[in-house]
This record gives C-alpha cells, sequence and structure tokens, in this order.
C-alpha cells in the first residue's frame, strides 16, 4: 500500500531522474527528443524552484546508452550520478539508500524508456510505500503502443501519471506565494504556449 501523505508539496516530494541518457533520447520515438529533453530539464528547473531532493541515475553509461545528459550533471553538480547494472532502478542498494536519505515518500520519476526505467521502479516503490509520480512527458519510449502499455501497467499498480506542468501546478498551490514569480520564469522558458500568453500580455 502506498504511502501518499496527501497532494504533493515541496516538503514530501523528491524528483529521481532515472536514465536520461544521450544514446537513449536520441532513439525515442513517442515524443520528438528536443521536447523530451526540453521538458526533462523542466523538472530539473523545479527541483531548483522548490528545493526538492535530487536522485540521479543511469545503467550502463558506458555502453550504448550513454551518458546522463550533461545538464543534468551540470544543474546538480553536488549530486552523485548513480551508475547500475541492474535493469530496475529500485534492484539497485545504492539508488534506494539515496531515495531513502531524501526522506521524502513522493518520488516524482521520469527517464528513458517509459516502460521499463520508469515502470519497473515507480511500481516496485509504490509496492514499498512511496507513492510515485511518472511524468510521461519527460519520459518516453519505442512506441505509442508500448507506451500506452506501460501506463496502463502502472496506473494499475497505484502509479499517478502525469506532466511536468500539472507537478508544477500542484508544487506550487497558490500563485501568492513566494515561488510563484520563480514558476512563472520556468513556464516561459519551457512551455511555449504559456510564453505566448507572455508575450501577448507585454504587448498590450
Amino acid at each position: 500500500m502506498s504511502n501518499s501523505e496527501g497532494r504533493l508539496t515541496p516538503e514530501n516530494a523528491a524528483i529521481l531522474f532515472i536514465d536520461n541518457q544521450s544514446g537513449l533520447l536520441s532513439n525515442v520515438q513517442t515524443v520528438e527528443p528536443t521536447l523530451l529533453k526540453n521538458n526533462t530539464l523542466a523538472l530539473a528547473a523545479l527541483a531548483k524552484v522548490y528545493d526538492l531532493p535530487v536522485v540521479l541515475t543511469t545503467s550502463d553509461s558506458g555502453g550504448p546508452n550513454g551518458p546522463l545528459l550533461p545538464e543534468l550533471v551540470g544543474a546538480f553538480p553536488e549530486n552523485e550520478v548513480i551508475n547500475r547494472t541492474k535493469i530496475c532502478a529500485w534492484d539497485d542498494e545504492n539508488f534506494v539508500s539515496a531515495v531513502e536519505a531524501t526522506g521524502r515518500k513522493n518520488l516524482i520519476m521520469c527517464g528513458i524508456v517509459t516502460d521499463v526505467c520508469v515502470a519497473f521502479p515507480a511500481i516496485a516503490a509504490c509496492q514499498a510505500g512511496y507513492q510515485s509520480y511518472a511524468v510521461v512527458d519527460a519520459s518516453g519510449t519505442w512506441t505509442s503502443l508500448i507506451e500506452n502499455a506501460a501506463l496502463h501497467r502502472m496506473s494499475q499498480a497505484g502509479v499517478i501519471c502525469t506532466n511536468w506542468a500539472a507537478v508544477a501546478a500542484e508544487l506550487q498551490k497558490d500563485w501568492a506565494l513566494p515561488t510563484g514569480e520563480a514558476l512563472g520564469g520556468v513556464f516561459a522558458q519551457y512551455l511555449a504556449p504559456y510564453r505566448f500568453i507572455i508575450d501577448s500580455r507585454m504587448a498590450r
């Protein structure tokens, strides 16, 4: 049984970047790779705005999967990148220890590929008493058929499937809070439709 601790808040959430690797990114078919990268970096920006703990992990980074996206490494230089041989991140003791060290029970996850690198640990975390949030637009895989099956499997297991802007809105809760201006900046940078709204407003 998962422990949701209610809605996402800056005090109860952590973000896990799972196998956001350059080799894997180049082969994603369910979302255009530059958009996928944009959405992944938007999550990284949210971690900065709300001071959320972050865990970074890769799978066989010395092989064809490639290294973690350099922008993520640069955004969190103090974080060790946990390189695994285990396919499911939750099977890796160092990864689980890093998650436990955050002290958070709501785990926001993204990664490549959705059906393995996200689905496997998201489901395992729910079984371990956490609440998993799979950020679908910051994750990708080979075909829509595979992705749909993965989302269905995760939902059945209690994983909450969402998107990065919805995560942001849930964390912010109230535009009047001090982080509102910073969040507006994140939306303007990473969410093109919101940038259009701002440009229209400024043109009046």
